[in-house]
């Protein structure tokens, strides 16, 4: 098996003899132990009558096995020992993984193996999960991704397995006269659920030896068959599928065109890469590439190529433009646009050159890969089992093993107008049908003749060009010796307003490294009008930046400009060396900041329609970002920075940018493969382009509202056509290390009982949890519930109830546990620079300039005394000490907002809610 020389785990493969095929994986690096199981069965494999049955048995799998036949069990045993777990189901593969403090992993291989050998699938229980089931379809119902994909589905060959219904509902999973569910559930498990037809991955610090072992024992009486799994012999297309325009009416404003090509499964082409190689120039954002000349009409504001479905059989080439308004009338000139850029490639951009570029990211992709943690390295694994041959395992995703012309050219053939459907997804689009499930308006018809003519003789476009030689990629890295050992980062450079903390990579000894420049300004927050205009800079920032610097992105030196409470951030990573080079030029434009008026109402409404889109999204999504902005003066919602926005002009943008960078105040952290001069020459770098800025009493200050003492609070929602919802949120009033310890344990305690109970049990619906959620550097409890049935008010009483009759009493061993189980989360090692340098960075942001807090944190977690919880669920969350707390409900009708308010205090404006209210930080 070929391993990244930067891996230091061990690997093994080995098949056993019911023909399971596993992976073993010694890392010596972790604590966690992790399991994943794939089955190659998805919702493909349903019976045409009983579509929704891979998935629903996914979730049967959970409930109760001989062995192990209480429900919750297997959570419950997790959540002790600061485990987590889940499982999803594709279209031709299920998947189950799990992750858990080491020591336990082999009592978690008991009960997790059992899933695949004696499920119970009890009568019980399918009644009751059918119900989640349905659930769980509800809450999609208006999401834009599974609308499109049920239109797909409705629009392809019917034979093809894709045509299916993935998720299922209550009606396609009901009984029926001589016909039970239960047996038919049991059918299928017994068809599919095969040892030979499945993949197991097992990572952790045991030994090969051991791990084989458990495997062995552990899996071993999973039942086999002999049998191969029929191939897919249907076409997904028939020719009366392609040439197609569909149009489909989303329900959030968005643009899109996607012009999607039919080609045949390209698992065997993995060497080669033919398909990567062609969206790797069709996806280009250089000069020249498509989306700059799009962009420069105004047309688009993003594009992909590459993507789509794709299964054993079948391969979905998309390329998607991000659409503008005025670029929504042009969809046909775009299209040939696209085709002559095909042209361009075939005629001549069928080059070695091209290709070993791709090679060479590819290749130090891999070369210095970064580890992973336990639960994502079973994950991509126990996949890519199914698709690649043992020795290319890992390899399979990053090889390029020789360039093919002929192969390229192929697939370029296949790219035509009669071979392609063109998706049109725009608020304006004409409808004329349903689709079944989704009820999603969308309309078929054939592509005009005079369109096809157009595309497949496309006029030359002279502004079209093939991307230069990428000057970024950097042949044989620079590893910088470690000169002096630094345990933490230290402060480098100082200077009133502008501080710069360093600390060289001593760990993953990689050619990589991290800037991290946070640029505070009190002109940020002076308004939500100034709130919003930060993020309008940085899309509009970022968007004039991409042309120029887009090869170094694509050479592995990435950038990101984000914005936070007080400002904006700007972090470089990626491979260190020309680091320095890209910092220069996007300091350079920041500080010039003359921002094209072209693109300033462009982007204005987009952001505005983002913002508004937000109000669209699930309910329970809703709460939470309400809670954000109640909590956080300055995170408004999304309406309230559309509302802010909208008001902008561009001279108001232009006074606001000067202002803005007229002082700042400057907090910097460098990371990685530097020495401590080096890092100087940056920080210097920094001052000269941003220097004269600087004021040390531009500082600001991230304020949370501090609810002491106010009780019980309410914020209502009226959202007619989503599902009720129901948030309880405790803030704690200090951010102390024993306040955040004994949140964090009461959450982790009482989160798998209240799943068990208010989703299984209770069936409220599927969103269900708590969760430690703190507000900025203050900690506190979220009790959440979605349901598409039980009214919000009702959702409350059981939360209530809930709490109040929760017994925090568990027995020694499990106490201990439970305990241990965090501190070792807190524990693992980072597993890349990246993480390792976010960790520094948020102490830094948090002023833990010890960098300390972490050990602070296991010491005040193991002093707490199980008595201490209960006292604490007494004092802070039981309705019976009339604790404080912020609720939030989704309801679907007005009368329903009296009756929830009638008995506490109702937040009718979160303006008027901040200044009646005191702000601590």
């Amino acid at each position: 098996m070929k391993i990244s020389p930067n891996d230091s785990k061990q690997y093994q493969a080995l098949t056993l003899e019911n023909g399971l095929r596993v992976v073993l994986v010694h890392n010596s690096e972790s604590n966690r132990s992790a399991a994943a199981l794939a089955v190659n069965a998805g919702h493909f494999d349903d019976p045409i009558d009983r579509q929704g049955m891979a998935h629903f048995l996914e979730h049967m799998l959970f409930l109760g096995t001989e062995q192990y036949p209480e429900s919750g069990e297997y959570q419950q045993f997790l959540a002790q020992h600061n485990g987590s777990n889940n499982a999803w189901t594709g279209t031709e593969h299920t998947n189950f993984f799990f992750d858990i403090n080491h020591k336990y992993f082999e009592q978690a291989l008991n009960r997790f193996s059992q899933f695949f050998i004696s499920p119970l699938l009890s009568k019980e229980f399918i009644e009751k999960e059918r119900m989640n089931i349905d659930s769980e379809f509800k809450l999609k119902l208006k999401d834009d991704m599974r609308r499109i994909y049920d239109v797909h589905k409705e629009t392809i060959n019917p034979a093809h397995p894709f045509s299916k219904f993935s998720v299922g509902n209550i009606d396609t999973l009901a009984d029926r006269p001589n016909s039970e569910l239960k047996d038919e559930v049991q059918a299928f498990f017994n068809e599919h659920y095969r040892a030979n037809r499945m993949t197991l991955v097992l990572e952790g610090p045991q030994s090969l030896e051991a791990l084989k072992l458990l495997a062995e024992q552990k899996f071993l009486a999973i039942a086999e068959d002999a049998s191969a799994k029929p191939d897919i012999n249907v076409p997904l297309y028939l020719e009366k599928n392609l040439g197609l325009n569909i149009n489909i009416r989303p329900e959030k404003e968005e643009r899109k065109l996607i012009l999607s090509f039919a080609l045949p499964g390209i698992d065997k082409d993995y060497q080669y890469k033919p398909v990567s190689y062609i969206a790797y120039l069709l996806g280009h954002e250089g000069p020249g590439s498509i989306l700059s000349i799009l962009k420069n009409k105004q047309w688009a504001l993003g594009l992909s190529a590459g993507g789509g479905v794709n299964g054993s059989n079948f391969k979905d080439f998309n390329i998607s433009i991000r659409l503008t308004q005025e670029g929504q009338k042009h969809e046909a000139d775009i299209a040939e646009m696209i085709f002559a850029y095909i042209e361009l490639i075939k005629h001549d951009g069928i080059r070695v050159g091209y290709y070993d570029e791709k090679k060479a990211i590819l290749e130090f992709s891999f070369q210095y890969q970064e580890k992973l943690k336990a639960l994502d390295s079973v994950n991509q694994l126990v996949i890519a089992m199914h698709h690649y041959p043992s020795d290319d395992y890992i390899y399979g995703d990053y090889v390029m093993l020789q360039f093919k012309p002929e192969l390229v050219k192929s697939f370029l053939d296949l790219l035509t107008p009669n071979n392609m459907r063109m998706v049109h997804i725009n608020p304006d689009v004409i409808t004329n049908q349903t689709s079944q499930w989704y009820k999603v308006p969308y309309n078929v018809s054939d592509i005009d003749d005079e369109v096809l003519a157009r595309l497949s003789s496309p006029k030359v476009h002279d502004e079209l060009s093939l991307p230069d030689a990428n000057p970024y990629i950097v042949a044989t890295p620079k590893l910088t010796p470690v000169v002096e050992e630094m345990h933490v980062p230290k402060l480098v450079k100082e200077q009133a307003g502008f501080r710069v903390w360093f600390k060289q990579d001593s760990s993953f000894y990689v050619p990589k490294g991290q800037i991290v420049i946070g640029i505070d300004s009190p002109t940020a927050i002076a308004s939500k009008k100034h709130i919003a205009m930060t993020r309008l800079f940085v899309e509009l920032f970022s968007d004039s930046v991409l042309e120029q610097n887009y090869d170094a992105e694509l050479a592995g030196i990435h950038y990101h400009l984000y914005p936070h409470q007080g400002g904006m951030t700007l972090q470089l990573s990626g491979i260190n060396e020309k680091q320095p080079l890209l910092l220069k030029n996007l300091l350079l434009a920041m500080k010039d900041h003359s921002l094209a008026p072209t693109r300033f109402d462009l982007f204005k409404n987009q952001l505005i329609t983002n913002w508004r889109n937000a109000e669209k999204s699930k309910s329970i999504s809703q709460l939470f970002s309400k809670l954000s902005a109640l909590m956080k003066p300055f995170s408004p919602s999304g309406n309230d920075l559309a509302n802010a926005l909208s008001q902008v002009g561009y001279d108001d943008f232009a006074a606001f940018c000067g202002q803005y960078f007229a002082k700042l105040t400057i907090e910097s952290f460098i990371y990685g493969n530097w020495n401590q001069q080096q890092a100087l020459t940056i920080a210097n770098l920094i001052v000269d382009e941003l220097g004269e800025h600087i004021d040390d009493q531009a500082n600001v200050t991230c304020n949370v509202v501090d609810f002491a003492g106010q009780k019980t609070a309410i914020l209502p929602q009226l959202l007619p056509d989503h599902d009720y919802a129901s948030v309880m949120y405790f803030p704690m009033p200090d951010y102390d290390t024993h306040t955040m310890a004994i949140t964090m344990i009461t959450s982790h305690l009482i989160s798998p009982h209240f799943f068990h109970q208010m989703r299984t049990e209770r069936q409220y619906g599927y969103l269900v949890g708590v969760g430690y959620v703190p507000m900025n550097r203050y900690p506190g409890i979220a009790f959440y519930i979605q349901s598409p049935d039980t009214s919000a008010d009702t959702l409350f009483s059981a939360i209530n109830e809930f709490i109040d009759e929760f017994d925090a009493s568990v027995n020694d061993n499990e106490w201990t546990h439970l305990k241990q189980g965090l501190i070792g989360q807190l524990q693992e090692k980072d597993t890349s620079p990246r993480i390792k340098s976010q960790r520094y960075w948020m102490s830094i942001c948090n002023k833990d300039f010890d960098f300390d807090q972490k050990e602070r944190l296991m010491a005040a977690i193991e002093s707490i005394q199980l008595k201490d919880i209960g006292a604490f669920i007494k004092a802070r969350l039981s309705s019976k000490s009339d604790p404080d707390k912020i609720c939030l409900a989704s309801v679907k009708h007005g009368d329903e907002l009296t009756y929830l308010t009638h008995s506490a205090i109702a937040i009718t404006d979160i303006d008027e809610f901040h200044r009646q209210l005191p702000f601590k930080s």
